[in-house]
């Protein structure tokens, strides 16, 4: 037998030197299938889903369906599309681009600057934004019965939030947040949103709602004149009570001196004359002719 029994790894010979064996078929299959595995992990062939999550697998031939068993899976490469979903605590908001608009705010620019502008039943605009948090329960309808559910649950949520915030004054609006809150909660479940997209929603907050800049200094415009008007009326109001107080005093006092005579009336104001008079200096007084002039113990001339 030849000492070159292997000639080579793809070619086996026999002591003759004639070819007894080819390795080349098993070569080719061991890399075709390195081949198909590399295809499958590059293509996208192998999946994994966690809790809380779910998938819309949509078919080389166009049809979608909706996956929900967690772990590992496998589908065709580069011929199907798998769209992995959060399915537990999405949010959604109200504008839809209130993250970023928050993100970019600056604080000492206006004091409403992220959300919505809602023109109240007080005539005031109040800016605000909402967040509403569910759970898709029905991937079937979310992702299959609706072709763009994200865009189609947004402008549904819009709607039910800008119309309720329409019909409440600006005080509700921005200072009884959690009454505003279970409200816009009741007219969501009130809706047919949650049927429509398999969804169920847990809630529905308000974000940041104030005045607006031109609202505030409409505000404090009004405030000003409402201080002026407070103004004037205090004044009026002290006024009269003065005046009811003088007419009070004086009826009691007329009420006093309505049974007294003229001749002691006359009397009496004369003694109170003489009362304020005798103390004061440079008074003159003159004794009248034929009156007796008596000198009291003080040396005070008396009548």
């Amino acid at each position: 037998m030849s000492s070159e029994r292997n000639k080579g790894f793809f070619v086996k010979t026999d002591q003759y030197g004639n070819i007894t064996d080819l390795y080349l078929g098993r070569i080719v299959g061991i890399i075709i299938l390195v081949l198909i595995l590399l295809l499958i992990f590059v293509g996208g062939g192998i999946y994994r889903l966690e809790t809380g999550q779910g998938a819309i697998l949509t078919g080389a031939d166009g049809v979608k369906e909706p996956i929900t068993k967690v772990g590992w899976g496998t589908k065709w490469p580069l011929l199907t599309n798998l769209e992995v979903k959060s399915t537990v605590n999405r949010n959604i908001y109200f504008p839809s681009d209130y993250v970023q608009l928050e993100a970019e705010f600056k604080s000492d620019t206006q004091t409403g600057a992220i959300g919505i502008d809602i023109k109240t039943t007080d005539d005031k605009v109040v800016d605000t934004g909402a967040v509403m948090t569910y759970s898709i329960v029905d991937l079937m309808q979310y992702g299959v019965a609706n072709q763009y559910p994200e865009e189609q649950l947004q402008k549904a949520f819009d709607a039910v939030v800008y119309n309720h915030l329409q019909t409440l004054d600006s005080t509700t609006i921005t200072s009884k947040i959690s009454q505003v809150n279970d409200e816009l909660l009741v007219r969501v479940h009130a809706s047919t949103m949650e049927k429509q997209y398999g969804i169920t929603v847990t809630s529905v907050q308000l974000l940041r709602p104030t005045f607006t800049k031109e609202a505030l200094a409409g505000l404090s415009e009004k405030q000003a004149i409402q201080a002026i008007a407070e103004g004037k009326l205090n004044a009026a109001r002290s006024e009269a009570e003065a005046i009811e107080t003088i007419a009070k005093a004086t009826k009691k006092q007329a009420d006093m001196l309505a049974g007294i005579s003229d001749a002691k009336l006359s009397y009496t104001a004369k003694m109170t004359l003489y009362g304020n008079l005798k103390g004061q200096p440079n008074v003159v007084w003159i004794i009248p002719d034929n009156q007796d002039l008596t000198i009291n113990a003080n040396n005070v001339a008396t009548k």
